[in-house]
């Protein structure tokens, strides 16, 4: 690939993990012959050219070459077995100030991409890491299956995601096991997200299931504005913008169209400002009604119809950002939870799983992994208006990580 050893060398710099001290090696002190940061950083690598299992991570590290190698401190042969047992001891503590680190410094570059937006967005929300009936999982509550009555044990996390960004990283992760709630780790995520990220976001955006007057109240007490899904589970406040919006006769006050997927999609947005006192929401400002339409070359449309609320007024954001803004929060899902699940296989493949503990320990890696993988995407030349399909971007960072290797020829049989 023409300019691939410039390439390389940019690749090797934002590869190497900042790893905080925290990060300790549980193994014991005999018997160590690879070194422990080289074996994380080798599962992070392999999982952001989209290696699933670590089997298929041992061979990553046969395929690399010497001066990546020693450049990343990736060991030159091991066993998966190897990197299983090693995940099965590791701690979590330091990984999450390792991925802070990772982000600075991408967020330090002014070459990181961002969105046009007058203020930085998080967007929080929930995703599943594992769920399973097959048997107990050390340090995870079970609950009862309602469909089957059997036992089912699950670990989700809610994670807050820089999407003003074009990368999308991964900010914080706060682990939600079967019986726990959302809302409660929303208020244990957002202020720990706001301290060390506060500079680089004024909005926080969430979905439908996060819209609850205490986290909009936390939201406004530490500086930030928030935009947030409504739905049937705020029956007052959903019931109230679907009747003060109905009767909307005016032109909508901002508009989309673009195509996807074979069908031209059109986006509306409607507002309705609020009083003082309208609404019984802690800092609401503003409603918002976005219709979506998709309409297919034969006349046929599918439409649907978003409500939000929001402390944003027009003098922050107008019409097209307002619009924009509700777009931005929907690339939590499309830019970061589908490549973790479709991309590296967070959703259905957990190469080691025998405790929470070693659940999260994988989460932290496949954040730094998504991370790594993503910021590289980004800053790739597009094709067309659009960036490299994720496919695409992992074949060129396992080239940009293997090049250099010596290639080995067979000789023939004297």
């Amino acid at each position: 690939m023409s300019g691939l050893g410039g390439q390389q060398r940019r690749v090797l710099q934002h590869a190497r993990l900042p790893w905080d001290e925290g990060v300790k090696d549980p193994r014991g002190a005999r018997g160590r012959r690879h070194e422990h940061l080289g074996l994380l950083g080798l599962v992070v690598a392999a999982f952001a050219v989209g290696k699933k299992g670590l089997k298929q991570a041992a061979h990553l590290a046969q395929d690399v070459g010497a001066r990546t190698r020693k450049r990343l401190g990736l060991p030159l042969a091991v066993a998966g077995s190897t990197l299983w047992r090693l995940l099965t001891k590791q701690l979590p503590q330091g990984l999450s100030q390792t991925l802070k680190a990772q982000v600075e410094r991408e967020l330090k570059n002014p070459r990181t991409p961002r969105l046009p937006l007058p203020m930085g967005v998080v967007s929080l929300d929930g995703k599943s890491l594992w769920t399973t009936h097959q048997g107990e999982v050390k340090g995870l509550q079970a609950v009862a299956n309602d469909e089957a009555g059997r036992e089912l044990w699950s670990l989700g996390a809610l994670r807050a995601v820089l999407t003003s960004v074009v990368a999308a990283p991964c900010l914080d992760m706060e682990f939600i096991s079967a019986k726990e709630g959302e809302s409660p780790a929303f208020r244990q995520l957002l202020p720990r997200v706001v301290q060390a990220y506060g500079e680089h976001f004024g909005v926080v955006t969430a979905d439908a299931g996060l819209t609850a007057a205490p986290n909009a109240a936390l939201v406004r007490q530490l500086g930030k504005h928030y935009c947030l899904g409504l739905k049937a589970n705020q029956p007052t406040l959903h019931e109230y913008a679907v009747q003060a919006l109905a009767d909307k006769q005016c032109a909508a006050r901002a508009r989309t169209e673009q195509r996807a997927h074979g069908k031209t999609v059109v986006r509306e947005l409607w507002t309705h400002a609020l009083k003082e006192g309208e609404v019984d929401f802690p800092g609401a400002r503003m409603l918002l009604l976005v219709r979506q339409q998709h309409w297919g070359d034969d006349g046929s449309c599918e439409q649907e119809y978003r409500y939000f609320v929001t402390s944003l007024d027009t003098t922050l954001f107008n019409y097209k950002q307002l619009l924009r803004l509700v777009r931005v929060h929907w690339g939590i899902e499309n830019r970061h939870h589908w490549t973790l699940d479709m991309v590296l296989g967070e959703d259905a493949r957990q190469p080691c799983r025998p405790t929470r503990t070693a659940l999260e320990v994988v989460a932290w890696l496949r954040a730094l992994a998504f991370n790594l993988l993503s910021f590289f995407r980004a800053r790739l030349p597009p094709e067309g208006r659009y960036l490299v399909e994720w496919a695409r971007a992992c074949e060129v960072l396992r080239d940009s990580l293997v090049h250099g290797r010596r290639q080995q020829t067979l000789l023939p049989a004297a």
